[in-house]
């Protein structure tokens, strides 16, 4: 075996997730192997699986007082559990409360979401104990013990490696921009029939991209201070990098479905394809390289396709004298594709001196992250915030299942609890996913438990099993949760054969409290506050065009000579963003039930249009360098107009359309007028096209 491959799996994030695990597990199960603590050993073994979930990415000092707190929230959870669990009515009273209030503590941002989330499972795993516990504290004191071996561990795993969670998100955000290159290079090389399913792909690997980009940018903002060390400075001038080239990437220069009409030249058109194809491998190279701490070098494919592009373009030019629109198009294409290159060779310079001091200025700085806000939390406590309607139907959820386990003799049901805790989610859709996922691990974890009992392993040998399994649990988590929840489930037998309850009598109950969960979560989001996607389509919309118009009216100041970086920035994040939402939820009403499927036909146009907008928007912002232009320019003062219809089209209400400039004669435009005219044209037709639209989805008859 290389060098490269045991480097490529220390680097791998899911394994290196794995084995900080697996190195707290033997931490916690071999004392107990050696003094004969099997119990504690399993208690301890549940702390660390509630903390790894609960643990949010931060910084080493931001990752200290995560772990301050989310101790003081295990221990409530445990000692209330602990407390309340010989009084049922106090009990289910206080499940929903906590429940409710937990998940409520998210709407200050991600990293209280984890540690409620991890609040809650640590609460019922207190459950399995708490009649049998010897004393109030035992369960408590051992289960947060648990997680703070977990969190001590993980303090001093990132006092190593302080960096190591950024170059793996950075590298996701290379290859997701790597995988909208090559999806891309489609519109060029395969028939038109097909184009309505390559942008549908678009869409999808766009949402990708753009989760990625932003989780880069939240793990940045949580780690940039008043002295920034040249490394996390380098990771930053990436990322940047990165935003720049999805910008590019995204930019439409042509009405791509007439290319194969108006386009004689076949050739031209292979080899736009195929520098699409290479730039994206390039990109997949560069995230490679920023996963593996190496540095990275533009090879000479991208370049040479970029050469020969180039060369058959002036060909073309020579052949065609007169002023040729497609051409002045491709030609603004081809140099967007230069453009890339050379960020690509300027990310490589970066890669190779991550660590050297400074000899360059500091690279501009990201808004702080903003400090949770307790006043805005009473807000959100409404039936329009999608937090608490969640949080609300999870409280009924494992309410009822807990009610489940006072009716009816559920042998060990708390795994219905857990059930629901997992699978239930705050979208139809992803409830769905997930129940699916945890049906088909389960029994493939029963499956494995049934071998195992077939093979009678001693207490040492299912201790042994049981940590194997839990790594095996992580190393799956993030990446396929079917393969995860197998593991859990053979982890979970295991513990419970030590805690002394008989392997073979909770098989089939585990795979009974798994569909009895499943059921409540299907029932629970089906039927409590559903949050169906066609619903939220008006607000998504209004979101999307409001942050486009903002996008537009800052790409205007830029071709005017106004320019403020930190704003164009945030102005083009928050358009990328909003136009993902909306795709998002174009694709859950594609599999929620048949009410929300009667607006499927006009969210996909809506969709389609709102993507093509941020598309002609960001031509011009690729380009914003090459279009200064006076302010007096027909064109450019056609955005006040484009503006107004957005904001109507924003408020689903009527409006006057755009009115196109009359035509120039193309021979006395240069050729940026005349990009800058084809662009602001097509602006200005699809906000024609989502005025109207936007109107007639405002006056569909809403179906209950």
């Amino acid at each position: 075996m290389s060098m490269l491959q045991p480097r490529r799996l220390l680097t791998d994030s899911h394994l290196f997730f794995a084995l900080k695990i697996a190195v707290t597990m033997v931490g916690v199960l071999l004392p107990g192997w050696l003094l004969g603590m099997t119990h504690e050993s399993v208690i301890l073994s549940l702390g660390v699986v509630a903390g790894a979930i609960a643990e949010p990415d931060d910084s080493l000092s931001g990752r200290i007082k995560n772990l301050l707190m989310t101790l003081g929230c295990f221990l409530i959870a445990t000692f209330s559990v602990q407390y309340l669990y010989p009084y049922p009515p106090a009990f289910a009273l206080g499940l929903f409360t906590s429940t409710v209030g937990f998940i409520m503590l998210g709407a200050l941002g991600p990293r209280y979401a984890a540690i409620s989330f991890g609040s809650l499972l640590v609460a019922i795993y207190a459950m399995l104990g708490a009649s049998q516990a010897p004393t109030p504290w035992y369960l408590p004191l051992w289960l947060c013990l648990g997680a703070m071996w977990y969190g001590l561990v993980s303090v001093i795993w990132l006092h190593f490696h302080p960096y190591k969670s950024l170059h793996e998100q950075l590298s996701q955000v290379y290859f997701a921009l790597g995988r909208y290159f090559e999806t891309k290079s489609g519109l060029f090389s395969q028939p038109v029939a097909n184009f309505p399913q390559l942008r549908h792909q678009l869409s999808v690997v766009n949402i990708g991209s753009v989760t990625s980009l932003n989780q880069v940018k939240i793990m940045l903002q949580r780690r940039l201070g008043n002295r920034v060390p040249p490394h996390l400075s380098r990771l930053l001038q990436l990322y940047l990098l990165a935003q720049e080239i999805h910008e590019k990437i995204t930019s439409s220069h042509y009405l791509y479905e007439r290319l194969e009409q108006e386009m004689a030249n076949a050739a031209i058109l292979d080899g736009f394809a195929e520098t699409l194809e290479q730039l994206g491998q390039a990109c997949r190279q560069l995230g490679f390289a920023i996963l593996m701490h190496r540095s990275f070098t533009l090879t000479r494919s991208p370049r040479w396709a970029l050469q020969a592009l180039a060369d058959q373009l002036q060909l073309h030019r020579q052949q065609h004298q007169q002023q040729d629109p497609l051409h002045n198009s491709l030609s603004f294409l081809h140099q967007n594709l230069t453009s890339i290159g050379e960020l690509l060779m300027e990310a490589g310079r970066i890669s190779g001196q991550m660590d050297a001091p400074f000899t360059e200025p500091t690279p501009p700085q990201l808004p702080r992250e903003s400090q949770p806000d307790l006043r805005g939390l009473p807000g959100h406590f409404t039936p329009d915030s999608p937090l608490f309607r969640h949080a609300i139907r999870m409280g009924v959820c494992l309410v009822s299942a807990y009610g489940l386990l006072l009716l009816f003799p559920i042998h060990q049901g708390f795994w219905v609890l857990l059930t629901c805790l997992f699978v239930c989610q705050s979208s139809y859709t992803a409830t769905r996913t997930r129940l699916v996922e945890r049906i088909l691990g389960t029994l493939l974890g029963l499956v494995l438990g049934l071998g195992l009992l077939w093979l009678a392993p001693g207490p040492h040998g299912q201790l042994l099993i049981m940590g194997i399994a839990a790594v095996l649990f992580f190393a799956q988590l993030r990446s396929n949760y079917s393969a995860a929840v197998t593991f859990i489930t053979l982890y979970a037998v295991t513990a419970f054969g030590l805690l002394g309850v008989e392997g073979s009598t909770i098989l089939l109950p585990r795979l009974i409290d798994t569909l009895l969960g499943g059921l409540l979560s299907y029932l629970a989001v089906t039927f409590i506050w559903p949050d169906w996607s066609f619903r939220r389509l008006p607000a998504l919309l209004a979101a999307s065009l409001g942050s486009t118009a903002h996008y537009f009216t800052q790409v205007r100041h830029t071709l005017a000579g106004e320019h403020d970086a930190l704003a164009y920035r945030i102005a083009r994040r928050r358009a990328h963003q909003a136009d993902c939402a909306l795709a998002q939820a174009w694709q859950q009403i594609l599999v929620e039930p048949k009410p929300g499927r009667r607006l499927l036909r006009l969210s996909v146009a809506l969709t389609q249009r709102s993507h093509a907008l941020i598309s002609y928007v960001s031509t011009l912002g690729a380009h914003r360098q090459r279009l200064q232009l006076p302010p007096d320019n027909p064109w450019l003062q056609l955005g006040d107009e484009i503006e107004r219809v957005l904001r109507c089209a924003a408020q689903g209400q009527q409006g006057e359309l755009i009115h196109l400039p009359a035509p120039q004669d193309d021979s006395a435009l240069t050729p940026a007028e005349r990009l800058l005219a084809q662009e602001m044209g097509l602006i200005a037709e699809v906000a024609n096209e989502l005025l109207r639209l936007s109107w007639l989805m405002g006056h569909q008859k809403e179906t209950p």
